[in-house]
């Protein structure tokens, strides 16, 4: 028996249609997807990067405070007198004569010592005066990092720059009660903090270790190029610090009884 069936004309071009339109379909969703996908990985990244910068800043200020804080101590403290001391990152410009052109590298080690300039590069014309091998910041060394993380490290140059920020009016004279001309007088320095991730960047130890090796106080050529050309994330703080030995003096006044003796506090009885 022989059956003949009879389709409506151009049933086979709808069915064409409509596979097109399903197609088209995916490939707009594939599209919003891979755009969705794509903008996620840039915010992501921005994030990061963001994340990166204040650790490298925080970092960076985190040294320049412990030093400030450090020379505005008491006078009697052990880091101040280090720091201020013959062996001092200071006190090697205020207490040695013809040290006003040398500039001293030296990694921050808050975890250990970090004032004495025995730990540090003397960097003194072309030459250095002191050289070892604790100088500069080593990736490998996990005494290094600022932190038992193992996250950042901050290098610190320091240069004294006060024969061209103290040309003003009376420079030539004396500051405060002290006769002495070296630690009367005022001294300007200039700190380049740079902070590195390590972590972050696609370069070898000896690779970063060479950078910090590089003049900080320079663009072209310098630590941050250095840095920046390998691709490790760094941050550069650079910060002015006046130091002066001045005396100041403050009236005691006794406002009542001390541990209940009936007797002056021992800080008056100090005065």
């Amino acid at each position: 028996m022989k059956t003949n069936h009879s389709y409506p004309t151009g049933l086979s071009h709808q069915h064409g249609a409509v596979l097109i339109v399903v197609l088209l379909f995916l490939v707009l969703i594939m599209l919003v997807g891979v755009i969705a996908v794509r903008n996620s990985s840039t915010d992501l990244k921005l994030a990061t990067s963001d994340q990166i910068n204040t650790i490298l800043l925080q970092s960076s200020d985190s040294v320049n405070n412990k030093i400030e804080v450090t020379v505005n101590g008491p006078p009697s403290g052990d880091e101040h007198i280090k720091i201020m001391g013959f062996t001092g990152i200071f006190g090697h410009y205020i207490l040695n004569d013809g040290a006003n052109n040398d500039v001293i590298d030296f990694c921050y080690r808050p975890r250990s010592a970090f004032f004495n300039v025995d730990n540090s590069v003397i960097r003194r014309g072309s030459g250095k005066l002191l050289s070892n091998n604790e100088g500069y910041c080593n990736p490998e060394n996990a005494g290094d990092y600022t932190s038992a993380r193992n996250t950042t490290m901050t290098q610190v140059m320091i240069k004294d720059v006060s024969s061209t920020a103290n040309s003003e009016a009376f420079e030539h004279m004396d500051l405060g009660s002290d006769s002495d001309a070296k630690t009367s007088k005022m001294h300007t320095f200039e700190m380049f903090s740079t902070s590195v991730l390590p972590a972050y960047g696609n370069a070898d130890t000896t690779k970063i270790y060479d950078c910090f090796a590089k003049d900080a106080s320079i663009d072209s050529g310098g630590v941050t190029e250095c840095m920046t050309n390998n691709n490790i994330p760094n941050k550069m703080v650079v910060e002015q610090v006046d130091v002066v030995n001045t005396k100041s003096s403050e009236y005691c006044t006794y406002f009542g009884k001390s541990n209940g003796t009936g007797s002056a506090s021992s800080l008056c009885n100090d005065i």
